[in-house]
């Protein structure tokens, strides 16, 4: 098990870094070559297009969770049915995604998203092709996650980084050549459909004998499947209103360039959260591996010890972004002014609530147990939206900012609920974690605001050097309050191969 932890972790690894890479090399690319008001146009361009992610309906992830449950089970008839009538299915939903993709050129979108700079036709091509990428990812998406069923989940998401970060690599010359928007979004769909077309012919060789097309397919099996998947498409929902909703709300309340400062603010957060994924990410083969073989004692284990390591983790890389901010923003974009400390706090503890939730979040999701999760977290999100317009509109960013601390907040005790459920009401499962991660984080931040006023008064090295000695205090405070030393006990007591 360590041994495919270690392996889905690199990949992860990976992904994040190259994440990283599109989120700090684009900014100061586009505002270089078309200046901050029409890169917040593209933003929230490319934020309303990719609500067609949900047109996925959830059906590749329950598909491949339930696959690879199938197999550990021994169950090959049974999968063969499931596979090819889940790929059927979602051939469907790609045709329709295409037509969809042709359609969104005739709409007035300048009109609809007040993009002063663009023409209609120019926003309709653009968009277009931003959908076609949408629904290259969806497609192959599928192919990516049928890694997990031979136990090659790191080698599934090894493509899907590539796939997701080659439209960066073509994006960036195509900018600094000036490249229209509809040139960039079309080399975009290119590199990714490439990629993707070279995942399919590496995942026939490692898949061997099992089916791999619509041989068996019945509209029965592709109809029971059809409520479970929608259950994650409610899930996966949250990333549009999440991340790419915001966008569009702040666009049209508080103007582009509200947009550009909230990603950038976004984008140095975010940071954190992303790197404590990696861990998250890394074990959820493992929670569908040890459902799929009903041995929940093991899953039990690997619930409290990635709790444990998650935790102590939140407040070191999430406050440490926070210390880290103008330094980076005196280094990356030469604008330290960008710096607003209430913003950056507020994103600070936004940040720390999206990784406990995440954490909680994928022992349901990783099990297909997952009903009242997606309604937790879609209905959630969607209040939150609803709440966050007049707040906005009365509070600026910082009314947004609230709401979602507040959604995020209540959407993780939810969660709590739902694993102790999924544990049988197992009495190890409580919420004194959370009140050790509160009591760090609220006692860690007023003084964090206190460094960072002192910090900002001196030069940039001293600044990062302070910094740098604040996060390693909260490691080690992290590491005593938490009880790491156990999870290093454990992971040591076991061979690697285990």
């Amino acid at each position: 098990m360590l041994k495919r932890i270690l392996k889905m972790l690199g990949a992860q690894g990976t992904s994040v870094g190259m994440a990283l890479l599109t989120q700090y090399l684009l900014p100061p690319v586009f505002i270089k070559s078309y200046g901050i008001a029409k890169y917040g146009e593209w933003l929230a361009l490319a934020a309303a297009i990719s609500y067609l992610s949900s047109l996925n309906f959830g059906l590749t992830t329950y598909s491949s969770n339930q696959l690879t449950i199938l197999r550990q089970r021994g169950d090959l008839e049974e999968y063969k049915r499931l596979q090819a009538s889940t790929f059927a299915f979602l051939i469907v939903l790609v045709f329709a995604g295409v037509l969809i993709c042709a359609g969104v050129g005739f709409l007035p979108l300048p009109a609809l998203l007040h993009l002063t700079s663009m023409s209609r036709r120019t926003a309709g091509l653009t968009a277009a092709f931003l959908g076609l990428l949408v629904v290259v990812h969806i497609l192959f998406g599928y192919y990516n996650n049928l890694f997990m069923v031979v136990q090659e989940t790191h080698r599934g998401a090894m493509w899907a980084n590539w796939r997701f970060f080659m439209p960066t690599v073509i994006t960036i010359p195509l900018a600094l050549r000036h490249a229209s928007f509809p040139q960039i979004a079309f080399g975009q769909f290119l590199a990714a459909l490439v990629i993707g077309l070279a995942t399919v012919v590496d995942l026939k060789r490692r898949i061997g004998s099992l089916p791999l097309g619509l041989s068996g397919a019945s509209w029965a099996t592709a109809k029971s499947a059809f409520r479970p998947s929608g259950m994650f498409a409610m899930i996966f929902t949250q990333q549009f209103l999440l991340f790419q909703m915001p966008v569009i709300v702040l666009q049209r309340l508080l103007g582009p360039e509200i947009v550009v400062l909230f990603s950038i603010c976004r984008t140095l957060l975010s940071t954190a959260r992303r790197l404590l994924s990696m861990i998250t990410f890394s074990i959820a083969p493992e929670i569908t591996f040890s459902f799929g073989s009903g041995d929940m004692k093991k899953l039990l284990d690997i619930f409290h010890y990635s709790e444990r390591l998650i935790f102590s983790l939140i407040p070191v890389a999430n406050l440490g972004a926070l210390l880290f901010s103008p330094v980076l923003l005196a280094i990356w974009l030469h604008k330290p002014e960008l710096f607003e400390p209430g913003t950056y706090a507020l994103m600070a503890l936004i940040s720390s609530a999206m990784s406990m939730r995440e954490h909680k979040q994928y022992f349901q999701f990783s099990t297909n147990v997952h009903h009242r999760l997606a309604h937790i977290v879609f209905w959630g999100n969607l209040l939150m939206i609803c709440v966050s317009i007049p707040a906005t509109m009365r509070f600026g960013i910082h009314g947004f900012m609230v709401t979602w601390l507040v959604s995020e907040t209540t959407q993780m005790a939810l969660l709590y609920r739902e694993n102790r459920k999924l544990f049988a009401g197992d009495s190890t499962i409580t919420l004194i974690p959370v009140a050790k991660l509160a009591a760090v984080v609220g006692i860690s931040l007023p003084l964090c605001m206190m460094v960072l006023e002192h910090a900002r008064r001196r030069p940039l090295a001293v600044d990062g050097a302070i910094a740098a000695a604040a996060t390693l205090v909260l490691c080690v405070v992290s590491w005593f309050v938490f009880g790491l030393n156990t999870v290093q006990e454990r992971i040591w007591a076991k061979p690697a191969g285990h």
